[in-house]
């Protein structure tokens, strides 16, 4: 059955400032960058989204829905998708307005977002129902359910949009699908817990949360060509529990944020090489990267907080208070 589309155009999101409340403690003086953007923050615990400017400061907070998790751009309409898990639905936001402009319903514990844009299409996983879910963002149909394994959490396409992968923490798989057809074409195994994914230059990334690596797989032929194995001295291997991973604009810096070793670490993408780990907050998951590669912004789960890092010089320059939880963080123009 298709997804009901809810209508909310004259429906305006509650808005309030929390500056006071907040807090924004900072470690270093951020010198404001030349590049304006927005930095958008989901937080589970709290409901709602944090608003950003490029200069780390907050300037709003909406509330937003139940659990918000994944969210994903549609930079052609200049909207937001993000995943409500309590609420079983995707609301599309438009930042500037504050307004939600659509809300897709009956997914159930909806959790990661991937957007097709060219044929604006939304992978869902569905956290609780071993399941993705393909929909047609402009008519609001549903292609297609993905059958996983249990827990399905990152999902992603290639860029002509002929195959969709999604992760199955709990059966540690990677489940290929058919992006036109929809079929089941293989499942990668994996490591213990594959949580996210990115693509490369023909490679699939893959995060191993419970393995203490990132794997990488040729897309082609989907056979496994190597791993980065994370071991920094001082660290037990059950503290390096990979989760995000983004490549930089020449996808030659790979970037993963390392769990509950409250570290990030940056990677030669081609050499595999480590260049540097770095210190942030309690349990890093989400990243997001300026257009421009010079801010990283990197969400601290269980310190509530994000940690911007000046990338050419790979440190920390400021760290400041998010909502409770704070799950994934996007970044618009």
């Amino acid at each position: 059955a298709d997804h009901a589309v809810s209508s909310h155009r004259s429906k305006f999101l509650r808005s309030r400032f929390w500056l006071a409340a907040l807090g924004l403690p900072v470690l270093i003086v951020l010198q404001t960058p030349a590049l304006a953007y927005t930095v958008v923050i989901s937080n589970e615990r709290s409901g709602d989204l944090v608003i950003m400017n490029e200069s780390g400061e907050t300037t709003d907070i909406i509330e937003a829905c139940g659990r918000p998790r994944g969210m994903v751009q549609n930079k052609a309409n200049k909207t937001l998708f993000v995943a409500c898990s309590d609420d079983g639905t995707v609301i599309e936001l438009d930042i500037t307005s504050k307004q939600i402009k659509r809300t897709f319903n009956n997914l159930s514990g909806a959790m990661s977002l991937a957007f097709h844009e060219p044929t604006q299409r939304l992978i869902v996983s569905n956290e609780g129902s071993a399941q993705a879910t393909v929909l047609n963002t402009v008519s609001g149909e549903t292609l297609a359910s993905l059958a996983t394994g249990l827990e399905p959490d990152g999902v992603a396409w290639t860029d002509n949009g002929e195959l969709i992968f999604v992760a199955s923490e709990n059966a540690g798989l990677v489940h290929v699908f058919d992006g036109k057809t929809y079929r089941s074409i293989q499942s990668l195994v994996t490591n213990l817990r594959p949580r996210r994914l990115a693509l490369r230059d023909g490679e699939l990334w893959v995060s191993s949360e419970m393995g203490s690596r990132v794997e990488i797989f040729d897309i082609e032929s989907l056979d496994k060509i190597d791993e980065i194995i994370f071991a920094p001295k001082g660290f037990r291997s059950e503290q390096l529990t990979p989760v995000d991973i983004l490549f930089d604009s020449t996808k030659k810096k790979g970037i993963i944020a390392l769990g509950s070793a409250n570290n990030v670490v940056i990677v030669d993408a081609s050499t595999r090489e480590i260049l540097k780990y770095i210190l942030v907050g309690r349990r890093p998951w989400g990243l997001a990267l300026t257009s421009d590669d010079k801010r990283l912004f990197v969400l601290n789960g269980l310190s509530d907080d994000v940690t911007i890092i000046d990338l050419e010089k790979m440190r920390p320059i400021r760290t400041t208070r998010t909502g409770l939880v704070p799950h994934a963080v996007e970044i618009l123009p």
